[in-house]
């Protein structure tokens, strides 16, 4: 009984080890496995085929800031799904170095500002886990995708300016090569003008994007993020796509490392604490059962020996011996 237990120990012992080997790996896939995530984004962005053109426009205005954040849920480590909020805008500018004075009015500046909130509902699949027993669960690589709403409203200003000259009732434009004489009576008109028009549109969107993330620590995660995003129904006032460039800072709403680890060794040191209970219980019956049958036997040879003493004292002193009685039987 000894060797069995000393033996069914060392295989639990064994066991433990394995198991405490493997709890590094079983924490990181815990990391994302029906966990929750909150991130905060920001970089850049910028708009393709914008209705409104530049023109020596600033290089300043070809791109402009760009942040949000959002919540997402880990179904398994290879899906998750969220929700995401990001604010932008896009910007155009025209500044003209010739002006055509043939017609007037005569446009001389223009500027073109877009502000945008966009919401989305998307889900993002981890590359890297397609990778056949990879094990640096800290680096993953996310494709994602979804649908999302944007709500923009945008503003045209622009700068004009306008010289006619009215002679004999006929107003023409006053530009060069004009000359005026005295023969008749002519009014020159010169004014400049400056609009600011408002305009705003809703449209959906399909988004696609690409996640590359390394966790610092388990509850902290950098990011690398690129996304573009198909407009619906553009009706030639949206843009067709919105490009981002982002980082994204995200925190893991999970145990700390030290915690889930010491539950982890503490529910298998309890483990193995009751398997060694069970053992010894099975040890102390199997001893108690031992004891009670060498009892047994030891009751059954003193019973033997009471029934028959002298036979037993003869075959001790190796002599045969057969007793007998005597009958006798009368006949008539």
């Amino acid at each position: 009984m000894s060797k069995q237990l000393k033996l069914t120990v060392t295989i639990l012992l064994a066991v433990a080890f394995s198991s405490v080997l493997h709890a590094q790996s079983d924490y990181d896939r815990q990391l994302r496995t029906h966990t929750w995530s909150i991130y905060g984004q920001g970089g850049t962005s910028w708009a393709t085929d914008v209705w409104y053109p530049s023109v020596n426009a600033k290089k300043s205005y070809s791109l402009s800031p760009a942040a949000g954040g959002g919540i997402d849920f880990n179904i398994r480590p290879w899906v998750r799904v969220g929700a995401e909020y990001l604010y932008s805008n896009y910007r155009r500018e025209q500044r003209f170095s010739t002006l055509d004075t043939k017609t007037m009015p005569v446009k001389v500046y223009g500027n073109y500002r877009v502000n945008y909130h966009k919401a989305k509902l998307g889900v993002g699949f981890n590359l890297m886990e397609l990778a056949p027993g990879r094990k640096a669960r800290w680096f993953n690589i996310y494709l994602g995708t979804g649908a999302g709403y944007l709500m923009a409203k945008g503003t045209e200003y622009d700068i004009s300016f306008s010289n006619t000259q009215t002679r004999d009732g006929k107003t023409t434009p006053l530009g060069e090569g004009v000359t005026v004489n005295n023969q008749s009576t002519v009014t020159i008109t010169g004014n400049v003008k400056s609009t600011n028009r408002h305009e705003e549109f809703n449209k959906f969107y399909i988004p696609a994007s690409l996640h590359i993330e390394a966790d610092v620590t388990p509850r902290f995660t950098l990011g690398l993020k690129g996304e573009m995003d198909w407009l619906l129904d553009r009706k030639d006032i949206a843009p067709r796509n919105l490009i981002f460039a982002l980082a994204t800072v995200r925190y893991n709403i999970v145990p700390s490392r030290a915690k889930a680890i010491k539950s982890f060794y503490e529910g298998e040191i309890d483990a193995l604490n009751q398997s060694l209970n069970d053992l010894q219980q099975k040890a102390d019956a199997d001893r108690a059962r031992a004891d009670r049958e060498a009892t047994d036997r030891e009751r059954l040879q003193q019973e033997k020996d009471n029934l028959h003493p002298q036979t037993a004292i003869d075959e001790q002193n190796g002599k045969p011996n057969a007793s007998g009685r005597v009958v006798t039987i009368t006949v008539e």
